[in-house]
């Protein structure tokens, strides 16, 4: 596999799978895939789906892993830290990737304030004393943060082996859309109680596991801050922020914008809506909607696995 530079800066930009365009996150160019891009993404993702014929699971996903990218780092002591990708980008403070069961964030020069700023963040999540979910467990967790030899700073989070990044995905039905913004909304939740706002809720922010139907927010956390102080852009911070994150992630997810059996009017109104006063409010306001949307709740599986998801993005 290769990755996708982008031709202004250099940075590893992200392939949309759904329009066969791309974009880089760090300086905003985009620009339409040539002959060349299209052809590779097309034969990298034929061979990813001859890859799912394999009989046995385990067998195939790690035949996948043989062929991902390798990243080497070393760290102020000498220590090399290796790391083993399949999917990459860079963003505004860091170049990230995304391995079996982790991500990394490499943190440019100049940025090793947000990289603190990042550890001080989800260190400081609080979960209710009545959490029987586990909410935790949706949050990133750091399990490693390394002063590289360069003066810049790596920080790793855990993820499970079956959570992929949501932009891997491309376009999904309505049904899928609406798993996807009932776990939001109860992540939403999880950020009202700590009184903080994340403004980059997004698909490059939000990692799913298609199999069980559960989301995590574990990217970006150098743009989190307490509820009513500035960002990074001087615009103050709100809890509609958070909500309003979730709708347009879903927005720009949405196969289509128009009614169908899959696709309710209920679902579109509420993603066209305006965020309710607080979180516990709009995901009971979600609820009604949920309902009037698709009746009683149905548990729709997607088959997806390791070959499919990497195999759609394709470029890194």
């Amino acid at each position: 596999m290769r990755n996708l530079n982008c031709k202004n800066c250099g940075g590893i930009m992200i392939y949309d799978v759904s329009s066969m365009t791309a974009h880089c996150r760090f300086c905003g160019t985009s620009y339409v895939l040539d002959h060349k891009d299209t052809d590779y993404f097309k034969t990298f993702y034929k061979q990813m789906v001859e890859s799912s014929k394999d009989e046995d699971r385990k067998i195939r996903n790690d035949s996948l892993w043989e062929n991902a990218d390798v990243i080497s780092f070393t760290t102020n002591d000498g220590q090399v830290i290796e790391l083993k990708y399949l999917h990459s980008y860079t963003d505004k403070c860091a170049d990230v990737y995304v391995t079996r069961r982790n991500i990394a964030f490499h943190f440019r020069k100049g940025m090793n304030d947000k990289a603190e700023h990042f550890r001080k963040m989800v260190s400081a999540l609080d979960y209710p004393s009545a959490d029987t979910r586990s909410l935790a467990d949706f949050f990133p967790r750091v399990t490693g943060a390394f002063m590289l030899d360069d003066d810049t700073s790596l920080i790793v989070i855990n993820k499970r082996e079956e959570e992929y990044p949501l932009r891997l995905f491309g376009k999904l039905g309505g049904r899928h859309i609406a798993w996807i913004i009932s776990r939001l909304e109860n992540l939403c939740c999880v950020l009202e109680y700590n009184a903080v706002v994340h403004p980059e809720i997004d698909p490059d922010t939000v990692y799913i596991n298609p199999n069980n139907h559960t989301a995590c927010l574990y990217c970006n956390w150098w743009s989190v801050q307490q509820r009513n102080t500035r960002g990074d852009n001087g615009q103050l911070l709100t809890t509609a922020d958070n909500l309003k994150g979730l709708r347009t992630t879903a927005r720009s997810l949405l196969e289509t914008e128009e009614v169908t059996p899959d696709t309710p009017k209920a679902l579109l109104d509420f993603i066209g809506s305006e965020p309710r006063f607080d979180a516990y409010e709009d995901f009971a306001y979600w609820d009604e909607m949920l309902i009037k949307a698709f009746g009683e709740r149905k548990f729709i599986k997607m088959d997806t696995e390791d070959s499919d998801v990497y195999g759609k993005q394709g470029n890194t």
